[in-house]
């Protein structure tokens, strides 16, 4: 009985950690969502902002998006440090989260790069005809900063849970790539009750996710996949338009998909076939250059 919940190395399986991980997650997310609005009903009595003013304040648009991605953020990262300090023996340092000082020259190239990779894409689908972009002017500095603030805890959440914590606890079984994959599999999955899902939409958050796992390894921190996802799911949404994940978004320019199979439709670009095409050849200048140019420090998993 003890073997199905402990390897030969005395460790809890894998299975059960990233299971407990994800449970945990959710019940702190229910615990301070139930706070967040006991406070907005504290404010409400003692303010002149009634329960019902806050409640449309804080349900309705841009401003639900910023809390509830804060509470998801919150409730993540506390999960994972107990995780790490009751369960694993170990520090954020040990599974890639290493201070932005050390990690700031890979934050800034997965940055520029995801936001390189989501512009060539829509420049593909405009020369081919397969979207329509028009310039959209009632947009606030306050909006596409806030939009920032989301995305940045949206990519530092996603990297810590699928990258940092996943392939770690996976990799007990000392094979890594069975760990990307599987880890990738289940990044994918994390995103399948998203609105106006496709499988191509799946099947590019899984090789996305493989690409994020490479940069991961062989650049040793979580920095580089962090800065490519905050990138790439700003600029999709908040730049040209496009649905994020099937999230709606307006962007700086509004983005009107004619071809679902090229541009990905009501899922975002992420369920196009040019994206797909784009991951592929991403990873493959990426392996290019680790490879032949760059001496890299391969993060140690287990």
């Amino acid at each position: 009985m003890k073997k199905m919940f402990v390897n030969k190395n005395g460790q809890m399986r894998s299975g059960w950690k990233i299971a407990i991980l994800i449970a945990g997650t959710f019940v702190i997310t229910l615990l301070l969502a139930f706070l967040a609005f006991l406070i907005i009903g504290l404010i409400g009595k003692y303010s002149e902002y009634t329960m019902h003013k806050l409640l449309l304040l804080l349900m309705v648009g841009e401003e639900r998006f910023y809390l509830f991605t804060t509470i998801s953020f919150l409730s993540t990262v506390i999960m994972i440090t107990l995780m790490l300090k009751f369960i694993d023996r170990k520090r954020f340092k040990d599974i890639g989260f290493i201070s932005i000082k050390e990690g700031y020259r890979n934050l800034i190239a997965g940055f520029f790069i995801g936001a390189f990779s989501i512009a060539i894409i829509v420049l593909i689908l405009y020369i081919i005809g397969a979207v329509t972009i028009e310039r959209n002017s009632n947009i606030s500095a306050y909006y596409l900063l806030g939009g920032m603030y989301a995305f940045i805890l949206v990519g530092l959440e996603e990297e810590l849970m699928s990258r940092g914590y996943f392939i770690n606890a996976l990799n007990q079984m000392e094979r890594p790539w069975v760990s990307v994959l599987i880890s990738s599999i289940i990044f994918s999955f994390m995103h399948i009750l998203n609105p106006n899902i496709v499988f191509l939409g799946l099947l590019n958050i899984f090789l996305i996710g493989v690409l994020f796992s490479y940069m991961y390894l062989k650049t040793g921190n979580l920095w580089m996949p962090i800065g490519y996802h905050i990138s790439w799911n700003y600029f999709q949404g908040y730049i040209f338009g496009f649905n994020v994940s099937g999230n709606a978004i307006r962007g700086i320019y509004n983005a009107f998909p004619k071809n679902n199979f090229l541009s990905g439709g009501d899922f975002g670009l992420e369920g196009g076939i040019i994206a797909t095409l784009v991951i592929l050849i991403t990873f493959l200048i990426l392996y290019y250059y680790f490879e032949r140019y760059r001496k890299v420090q391969e993060v140690e998993l287990g």
